[in-house]
């Protein structure tokens, strides 16, 4: 073969490697999250969990006035 185009097919093989390293360089990082994103999804997990316990101690609280209101009136 021509020396050239050993040189192209050398490459071009280099080419088509690197695009597959930095395809699974991208599947990578979409399969694991970065620290910041596990992060914030924890506090987001935990600020979810704050807001439920709120709204259960708001509705049983209501549930308890509203009971006491109709055996009054």
């Amino acid at each position: 073969m021509h020396p050239s185009l050993l040189s192209e097919l050398a490459a071009a093989r280099v080419e088509e490697l690197r695009r597959e390293a930095a395809r699974e360089r991208v599947a990578l990082a979409l399969r694991r999250p970065s620290p910041v994103a596990r992060a914030a999804r924890r506090s987001l997990h935990g600020f979810g969990y704050l807001l439920v316990g709120a709204g259960l101690r708001l509705a049983t609280a209501g549930e308890r006035q509203g009971h006491a209101g109709r055996s009054a009136g």
